[in-house]
């Protein structure tokens, strides 16, 4: 059985769209490639990551799949907390759940 594609989760594309107006077809393509040669990519939280680091930024938005490729954790970590400058021996706060959607994702926050 094949995963769902997380890219048509509604929060996902309508802030692909929002995000990207008229690149917004290639938005989904190149998440789509990368998805195909790397599933574990597939996956909302990962998704909603690198889309809010992108920040509306076609070219680091590449920039940001190129990252979870190599290591997903590194942009939940980016995305999802503050205070991270200093690395592990700083005071790093979670103030993002991208496992939930856009709209939610700074509500109820737990590390």
């Amino acid at each position: 059985m094949l995963q769902k594609d997380m890219i048509e989760t509604p929060d996902i594309k309508e802030k692909i769209y929002s995000d990207f107006g008229d690149k917004a077809e290639s938005v989904m393509k190149t998440l789509r490639e990368a998805i195909e040669k790397h599933d574990y990519i597939n996956s909302g939280r990962i998704l909603r990551c690198i889309i809010y680091l992108a920040d509306k930024n076609f070219e680091a938005l590449k920039k940001y799949i190129d990252n979870a490729i190599g290591d997903p954790r590194d942009v939940m970590y980016w995305a999802e907390y503050v205070n991270r400058e200093k690395g592990f021996q700083g005071d790093p706060k979670r103030v993002r759940d991208f496992n939930k959607t856009f709209q939610n994702c700074e509500n109820d926050v737990h590390e």
